[in-house]
């Protein structure tokens, strides 16, 4: 037992009421003790006089025990023993809520009451507070003692002062803070301690806290230290009175809270630089402006993003220069990727853990940004704290958000175009055989020869080819669905199929698997098929079409006339054509299915000196 306290080798004299073992706690700790002779009751009405304290229980109802009112015992109890002294013990209820009631209830008229619920392993906690209910724990200490305890170890600034401004006392951390011992601090004023205007202000102030009674709750003031360094504290005032109710002085306490203010004022900054990741335009752009943001707050930790590559799939750093996060961590930048959650890297990099606060000495912070890449934070060679774990959920949250608004109009953009595209066809190549059938209708009313029904069937015809190519252009943007491992051989021969031409022969040779949309490879090589029957025919009206394997891909040759040199980029331009037949669109859709695959599409000449058409950026298996 402590020695704050007087009376403990006193023999006491202990009744518990216990109607149902939820007593057994205290029963068990008390007996546990010295001195105390503990006698058990099952009613309050058994207790009799001589017990220096008596607990009642108070106990709330339970599937197999009922509710036990320790009110009505105290009461039965107090006016059969009026100067007993009791402790109520509330099992499994709030503390608060029974000592409340406790004392409105008598203790203001009796003065013996005391209320008691706590965790039944606090032995020594129990021991303790029925000595002091049964009257036999006293503190010793004077209120001068506790006071020089308060400001001997209170970890913040206390002072308290006289009616003209003078310290009367001081807590140790108050006077080390000016490099005094706290009696040197009685007797000082402000004036000896700060800039005359300041303590002017000061007394100013205190004066008028006396003078209306109020406090001055949490003022916080900026000041520059002796090293130049701004820093800011919490202050907080009130009057103090004398036992006449006159007001002699002020009593107050400062925290230093620069740190926060500094975690303030950066997140106050980061939010505003964040901005200009709303004015950003693409995705590049947004990574560098958010590497920008960084090296623009000189407090901010380093930050890099590293994006993927849209071509390659791969993660690529923004900023490439000297000291690069990515370069240092960057497995653990494509596991957070992969995974798409976030990482903190511990120690000298060999490990990471999903969550900040059971991380040993955590160096980086590693987020995803959806599914554009991952934004990346360290404070070099400081350990990471849970103030620079939340500055980077900020930034990635407002890196994400600029990305998401730059891929929506990056998609709104293609959108647009392909409006535009639809326009054409529908303003321009529709237009041509609509005119012509209209003509022909016009000169069929007066003379309906099969001539100009011929011609209107042609025209229908063509609109129906045209009309085919518009809707494959509408898919454009969902071009490319699941991609799985295709076995091009396979996708040859359903290519074939589509086509009824009996002019075409197809010849496969050994290619292997790709990744692909099977349907849209399936398209890609009809168009190729079709471009070779409608351009690569012969005299004999025959045209053999071969698809062979390349390193990254495969090609599709034919024995046609071939595509001159100089028109050979031109052949994928939406409306290019030769054939008076041809749309002009066919080239056009096997450039787009390529492209939304991330694939590469050229023309070139083939071995017989036809067309060669090569795909590559394809990986075969």
């Amino acid at each position: 037992m402590s020695d704050g306290a007087d009376g403990e080798g006193d023999s006491l004299t202990v009744a518990c009421v216990d109607p149902d073992g939820r007593l057994d706690p205290v029963i068990t700790a008390l007996r546990g003790a010295e001195a105390i002779d503990v006698r058990v009751h099952e009613a309050a009405a058994t207790v009799g006089a001589g017990v220096d304290c008596c607990i009642l229980l108070h106990a709330p109802k339970t599937e197999t025990r009922p509710a036990v009112d320790g009110f009505e015992q105290l009461d039965a109890l107090l006016d059969r023993l009026p100067a007993c002294r009791v402790a109520v013990y509330g099992h499994d209820i709030g503390s608060m809520s029974t000592t409340t009631r406790l004392f409105t209830h008598r203790v203001l008229a009796h003065g013996g009451e005391t209320a008691m619920t706590m965790d039944p392993k606090r032995t020594e906690l129990i021991v303790r507070r029925v000595r002091q209910a049964a009257g036999s724990e006293r503190h010793a200490e004077s209120d001068a003692t506790l006071l020089h305890s308060l400001l001997e170890s209170y970890p913040h600034q206390i002072f308290i002062k006289d009616d003209v401004g003078r310290f009367v006392d001081t807590s140790r951390v108050t006077a080390s803070e000016y490099e005094f011992e706290r009696a040197e601090m009685v007797g000082l004023t402000d004036y000896e301690l700060m800039p005359h205007g300041l303590a002017d202000d000061l007394y100013e102030e205190e004066q008028r806290i006396m003078a209306s009674g109020d406090p001055m709750l949490n003022k916080v003031e900026h000041y520059v230290d002796a090293e130049g360094r701004s820093r800011w504290v919490n202050t907080t005032k009130a009057p103090r009175y004398d036992r006449s109710g006159t007001p002699i002085g002020t009593v107050g306490g400062t925290r230093d809270v620069t740190e926060e203010k500094r975690q303030e004022h950066m997140v106050r900054a980061v939010h505003e630089a964040s901005r200009d990741l709303v004015r950003a335009g693409d995705r590049t752009e947004i990574g560098e402006v958010t590497v920008a943001i960084a090296k623009d707050i000189p407090a901010l930790p380093r930050v890099q993003v590293a994006l993927v590559d849209e071509s390659t799939g791969d993660l690529e750093p923004v900023d490439t220069e000297g000291g690069s996060v990515y370069d240092r961590y960057a497995a653990w930048y494509a596991r957070a990727y992969e995974r798409g959650e976030s990482l903190v890297v511990v120690e000298d990099g060999a490990a990471a853990v999903a969550e900040w606060d059971v991380a040993s000495n955590p160096v980086a912070a590693l987020l995803p940004v959806g599914d554009h890449g991952v934004f990346g934070i360290t404070t070099g060679d400081e350990t990471v704290d849970e103030f620079t774990v939340d500055l980077a959920n900020i930034l990635a949250a407002n890196v994400e958000a600029a990305l998401d608004r730059a891929e929506r109009e990056r998609e709104l953009e293609h959108q647009n175009e392909r409006l535009e595209e639809f326009a054409s066809i529908v303003s321009h190549d529709l237009r041509n055989p609509l005119s012509v059938a209209d003509a022909y209708v016009e000169l069929a009313r007066d003379d309906p020869k099969a001539e100009y029904l011929e011609k209107i069937g042609d025209a229908l015809e063509r609109m129906e080819q045209l009309t085919d190519e518009l809707l494959t252009l509408a898919k454009r943007g969902q071009t490319v669905g699941e991609t799985t491992a295709v076995d091009v051989a396979d996708a040859v021969a359903d290519a074939r199929r589509s086509i009824s031409d009996d002019c075409l022969t197809v010849e496969t040779e050994a290619v292997g698997t790709i990744e692909a949309d099977r349907s849209r490879l399936v398209e890609l090589l009809e168009n190729l098929f079709r471009n070779a029957v409608e351009h690569g025919a012969g005299e004999d009206d025959h045209v053999t079409v071969t698809v062979g394997r390349l390193a990254d891909g495969f090609y599709v040759a034919d024995d046609g006339p071939g595509i001159p040199e100089s028109e050979r980029e031109n052949v994928f331009d939406m409306g290019y054509t030769d054939s008076a037949d041809g749309t002009g669109y066919g080239l056009y859709i096997v450039q787009t299915i390529a492209q939304a695959h991330g694939w590469e599409v050229a023309a070139g000449e083939s071995e017989d000196g036809g067309a060669r058409f090569e795909v590559t950026g394809a990986a075969v298996r």
